[in-house]
């Protein structure tokens, strides 16, 4: 709207639907977000997320479809409201939601239920598909239609479930569960939203913003003291921290004013439902504030001294010495070398990535023997997918490629599956296999700590477009995969999406790229895409085309 030019915004920041393109990933929903596609992908079955009113569950929900929509491989389906008066009328609806050619209400239940088996048949097993069924207000649900669903995860073969179940509900579905032992025992993942911190509150909070700027002059809407007072009177609730914002930005419209503050906050926040303005409730905020304002620079020093110590503990050197925090953490430098060089050629079986110990010539490239080095006991476990290269140009398998990309540390709130996703542009249970089978230092996928190294293997990729002539922005080009993860983890929350793109080259060796995710089928249509980059990189950004003659990727650019 016009009027929301006058605080230099081009649409309204703060709109309170679900709209993808405002989805904050803040930790805990970033974090829940990858269980969730590891979980369906891996096809374990049933899944619940459960928070208050207004901690963002239905948007997650939308970004949950929204992941798998040009997923061709996942069919996914939703149910908006989960109340049915009888268990007739809800076998019915999600039998006329999966099969296509229903017309009507199916007579009986029996033959409702033989209609969603044969589906889930056809699709999951026939089709090699995988089905997700998603609930949103699950608090509503039946205790009988809970018990349909638990037969529905019956349904399944020797490796998996046919049926993928994700109900988000609020906490109140706890107390359904505790009295369903036999529902409840089937769950996989369980996640509990909770409100936001104050970072993530801020972070929330200028990320709308730029979203709906025209410049980066946004951010200064709202000033520290206004964006601590959001955060005390909201409680950290997204809905809350929305509804108030929107509030505060409209009195600035109306009075003609381009800055909020603390006061402001306040006056916006007594007017709201639900809140009791006064001396008392600007005492008891200005005392949270205080102690928000304390508990913030204790967290700070913290975190410093965290970082600290994950930067030694990425170059394993502490005091000219090299040091292991636990023995989760491995470096490889204290790990002998037994055989460098490994002879490799590469077999794909069906849906899986194996190796035997002959034909291809493949070893370290020396170019950076910390992260390529094999870790200790894995000689014979590491998986790699033989490259078309490899297959038609038998000169190019007697180059020494690599046999890891390198090693990371994982951050606090990073998970295994994301980080997977990043460097090999997709996640697989394949690449998954992979990334376990040369870390034996992780026991489960799901619980890895923070700090712990994590390793990655050379899985070749097969590129989509081979003859393709294309164009792509590249942002930075490092020697070890770390350092292009950080720079990745470091870039303004209003970046577009970015990629790394591992690759190797007889002449070159490894290399790691981070380009834009966007390609372009010319050099002046990037060109142009570039200029409207965030400032510090229109001047350090590249516009290159992708070589693809004699060169490996290990992650394809057009995914």
């Amino acid at each position: 709207m016009d009027y929301f030019k006058i605080l230099n915004l081009n649409r309204e920041p703060f709109s309170n639907s679900p709209d993808p393109d405002f989805f904050f990933r803040s930790g805990q929903h970033h974090d829940c977000l990858q269980k969730l596609e590891i979980a369906l992908r891996l096809r374990r079955g049933l899944n619940v997320v459960v928070g208050d009113v207004g901690t963002g569950k239905t948007t997650l929900c939308r970004q949950l479809i929204r992941r798998f929509a040009a997923d061709t491989d996942v069919k996914t389906h939703l149910i908006l409201d989960p109340y049915f008066p009888d268990a007739s009328e809800f076998l019915s609806a999600v039998a006329e939601m999966f099969d296509d050619t229903a017309t009507g209400k199916v007579p009986h239940d029996l033959q409702a239920k033989e209609t969603i088996k044969q589906y889930l048949y056809k699709k999951s097993i026939e089709e090699k598909k995988t089905v997700v069924l998603i609930i949103d207000e699950g608090q509503k649900i039946p205790v009988f239609c809970l018990e349909i669903l638990r037969e529905f995860l019956n349904y399944e073969t020797n490796e998996n479930k046919l049926l993928q179940i994700v109900i988000f509900a609020q906490s109140e579905f706890d107390h359904t569960l505790s009295e369903l032992d036999n529902f409840s025992d089937r769950i996989n993942l369980y996640h509990e939203l909770k409100p936001l911190n104050f970072r993530d509150t801020k972070m929330m909070i200028q990320y709308r913003l730029e979203q709906s700027s025209d410049s980066f002059q946004a951010t200064a809407i709202f000033s520290y003291s206004a964006v601590l007072a959001i955060y005390v009177y909201t409680g950290g609730y997204p809905r809350k921290i929305v509804n108030l914002c929107h509030s505060s930005i409209l009195a600035m419209i109306i009075q003609n004013r381009t800055r909020a503050g603390w006061f402001s906050i306040r006056s916006c926040a007594r007017r709201l439902p639900g809140r009791h303005g006064g001396l008392r409730g600007f005492c008891s905020a200005g005392i949270a504030a205080a102690c928000a304002i304390l508990l913030i620079a204790l967290f700070v020093s913290l975190m410093m001294q965290i970082d600290l110590g994950e930067r030694l503990l990425i170059s394993g050197k502490t005091m000219g010495h090299q040091v292991s925090s636990n023995a989760e953490s491995m470096n490889p430098k204290d790990i002998p070398n037994h055989s460098k060089t490994r002879t490799m050629a590469a077999r794909s079986t069906e849906n899986q990535l194996s190796l035997t110990l002959s034909g291809v010539n493949i070893q370290d490239d020396g170019s950076d023997s910390e992260d390529l080095e094999m870790p200790l006991g894995v000689e014979e476990k590491v998986i790699v997918m033989s490259p078309p290269d490899l297959q038609k140009d038998p000169a190019l398998s007697e180059k020494k490629l690599p046999v890891m990309l390198g090693r990371v540390a994982i951050k606090e709130q990073e998970t295994l599956g994301e980080m997977i996703r990043k460097i090999y542009g997709t996640f697989t249970p394949e690449y998954l296999n992979a990334v376990i089978n040369v870390n034996q230092h992780i026991i489960n996928p799901d619980m890895i700590k923070s700090g712990m190294a994590i390793y990655f293997p050379a899985v070749a990729a097969e590129v989509k477009y081979v003859n393709k002539k294309s164009w792509f922005i590249k942002l930075e080009e490092k020697d070890r995969l770390n350092d292009a993860y950080d720079f990745m983890r470091f870039l303004p929350p209003a970046m577009p999406p970015v990629r790394i793109i591992p690759h190797w080259d007889s002449r070159t060796g490894l290399k790691i790229d981070v380009l834009l995710k966007e390609y372009f089928d010319d050099e002046i249509t990037a060109r142009n895409r570039k200029s409207g980059l965030h400032p510090a990189f229109i001047h350090n950004g590249k516009v290159v085309p992708l070589k693809i003659e004699d060169t490996v990727f290990y992650s394809d650019p057009f995914l």
